[in-house]
C-alpha cells in the first residue's frame, strides 16, 4: 500500500512470489505473478533493465517447466541478451541466464526424442 502497484519493488515482490510458486511446481500461479511483474517493470524500468531481466529469465524457466520449449526460449534469450549488455559474460545472473538456456535446450531435445 505504501508503495503502489506500479512501483518496482512491488514488481520485485511479484517476481519473489512467482519463484516460490515455480518451485512448488504451481506454474500456472508463477507465471501470473511474475506476468505482473513484467508489465510493472516494462511500464518503470523498460525492456533493456536487468531487472526486468531477471523477470523475463523466471517466465523462461516457467515456460520451460510447462513444456513450452519455443515460448521459453524467446524469454530466456531476451533475458540472456540482457544480462550479457549490462553486466557482461562473468556475472552470475549472466551464467543463470547461461543455465536456462542449456536446460531450456535439454528439455527441447527430450520432447524430439
Amino acid at each position: 500500500k505504501a508503495l503502489g502497484p506500479d512501483h518496482v519493488d512491488t514488481a520485485d515482490t511479484y517476481n519473489g512470489i512467482g519463484y516460490i510458486l515455480c518451485m512448488q511446481g504451481k506454474l500456472e500461479e508463477a507465471f501470473v505473478e511474475c506476468q505482473k511483474a513484467l508489465d510493472i517493470q516494462l511500464k518503470a524500468l523498460g525492456e533493456n533493465h536487468s531487472s526486468t531481466a531477471c523477470t523475463l529469465h523466471s517466465i523462461g524457466e516457467i515456460l520451460c517447466k510447462q513444456g513450452k520449449v519455443e515460448d521459453a526460449t524467446e524469454f530466456g534469450e531476451k533475458a540472456l541478451e540482457i544480462f550479457l549488455k549490462n553486466l557482461g559474460p562473468d556475472h552470475p545472473l549472466t551464467g543463470q541466464g547461461n543455465d536456462l538456456m542449456d536446460m531450456i535446450h535439454a528439455k527441447s531435445t527430450k520432447q524430439k526424442e
